[in-house]
């Protein structure tokens, strides 16, 4: 059994996830429950190879294994019942990177992007950034469930080129896992319009009980034409810092392109931690994701229970998958800066606000419980502090 409950205190070693807050907000006694970074221990066997690779105190360059198609291809298998040809499978280093090269590959300055929102927004930073117009539909609640608007995707197609349309499956922040059905009538919008179909399926390792995740490569026919689909064992084994992705490209003649755009900026070689710990990872450490979901799912009901006593009316969104959770504040709070100032001035706990996942969201929050449950209970327990001394 894994160590799930132990806090490991990791301030001070330049984590992005509690370092960076805690210089912006000026302090270091915050809870940092803002980058979807899990506070959990990697399995021990990629410990061990990383331990093992810092001791010989070489670290020069690395190429690929020749096991790192192969291996994507079993776990693809293993996980998801999906069979995937490994010579449609190509390396890249973060996916944010390789989002880049797509819309520079495959659009034009000008032209426009779908990405719904709410989105992950480093996906909208790098598509803006590149002189592409970032198009936001946004997400439809229906039914308890948000839901794409396939009516707004194609008015957005009135006044603008759309050349590429970027999908998170399953979706962050809100925790949808799409549905066949709902994968179907996208891959049918894309291929109608001619767009090419990008599908960033990093959380597909999260899985709610009960639930399903299908993935975009499980869609056969003239989709395959349009599909770029890229994952990476970085959320999955909480190991985001080694780097190492993969993009799997049914079609030749897109993955040729894609391929030359890796070679144009230099994005061949993986580094030499996360080259093993890859491999390690697919090889042999199914068991973890099983039991990290265990986790993240008894952290999920205490929260959705616990949060609602403390702060009456709040609306805990349903999660499908992922390990963050979608959070209404307006029934509480009358404004995004009042939650805000609420959680970091007298709670002293950071996440961030709905705004910073796109228009139409403020005042909501994503907050990540991939963290031991005392640490939830802190949360809880401070919430509870600072609303007996308002």
């Amino acid at each position: 059994m894994l160590d799930f409950s132990t806090v490991i205190d990791r301030l001070g070693t330049d984590s992005f996830k509690w370092d960076v807050p805690n210089r912006m907000l000026g302090g270091d006694d915050f809870i940092q429950m803002g980058c979807a970074d899990m506070d959990f221990l990697t399995p021990p066997e990629i410990k061990e190879a990383m331990v093992s690779i810092a001791s010989t105190g070489l670290y020069g360059y690395t190429c690929k294994s020749d096991e790192f198609e192969q291996g994507v291809a079993s776990w693809m298998k293993e996980r998801h019942g999906l069979k995937v040809s490994p010579a449609t499978i190509l390396y890249a280093p973060r996916i944010v990177n390789i989002t880049s090269l797509c819309v520079q590959a495959f659009s034009s300055p000008g032209d426009a992007v779908i990405l719904n929102s709410p989105y992950y927004p480093p996906l909208n930073e790098i598509t803006a950034a590149n002189g592409r117009t970032v198009l936001k539909p946004q997400l439809v609640e229906r039914e308890g469930r948000y839901v794409m608007d396939f009516e707004d995707l194609e008015r957005q197609l009135e006044h603008h080129c759309v050349r590429m349309m970027i999908l998170v499956s399953p979706h962050n922040p809100t925790g949808r896992i799409w549905t066949r059905e709902e994968l179907e009538q996208v891959a049918e919008f894309c291929v109608r319009h001619q767009i090419i179909l990008f599908v960033d399926e990093i959380h597909s390792d999260f899985v709610a009980e009960g639930g399903k995740f299908t993935s975009m490569l499980a869609l056969e026919g003239d989709i395959t034409r349009y599909l770029i689909v890229t994952s990476a064992p970085s959320k999955t084994f909480n190991v985001m810092g080694c780097h190492m992705s993969w993009i799997a490209v049914p079609d030749a003649q897109i993955r040729s392109t894609v391929k030359n755009a890796l070679v144009r900026h230099g994005h061949t070689e993986p580094n030499i931690f996360g080259n093993t710990m890859m491999k390690i990872a697919y090889q042999k450490c199914g068991y973890y994701v099983d039991e990290v979901n265990r986790v993240i799912d008894a952290n999920d009901a205490y929260l959705r229970k616990a949060l609602p006593e403390v702060l009456p009316g709040v609306i805990v969104k349903p999660r499908e998958g992922t390990f963050l959770l979608w959070v209404d504040f307006n029934p509480v709070f009358g404004s995004e800066k009042e939650t805000m100032d609420f959680f970091h001035d007298r709670v002293r706990a950071h996440f961030h606000p709905g705004s910073h996942f796109g228009p139409g969201f403020d005042n909501f929050g994503r907050i990540n419980i991939g963290c031991p449950m005392s640490v939830l209970e802190d949360f809880i327990e401070r919430i509870r502090r600072a609303r007996a001394q308002a």
